[in-house]
């Protein structure tokens, strides 16, 4: 057996063996820092999610509870 990938000689390039991911008052906090922000708004019976990260603001349309969305809509 061996146990080189133990958490003492983890480095940050390769993949985590434990993965930490919370969303704390809308930033996604993950292992490795905070990811991104998102915020989502009723607007009748649709719901339109926005979420911003370093690579733009994305944004979702859904109808909640029904599982139904369009995802990944680039805004910006």
């Amino acid at each position: 057996m061996n146990l080189n990938n133990s958490f003492a000689n983890l480095n940050m390039n390769n993949k985590s063996p434990l993965n930490f991911d919370k969303t704390i008052a809308g930033f996604n906090v993950t292992e490795r820092g905070v990811r991104s922000y998102s915020k989502s708004i009723k607007l009748g019976p649709l719901q339109v999610t926005l979420n911003a990260r370093q690579s733009g603001v994305r944004g979702t349309i859904s109808i909640p509870g029904t599982g139904l969305s369009i995802p990944n809509i680039k805004l910006f």
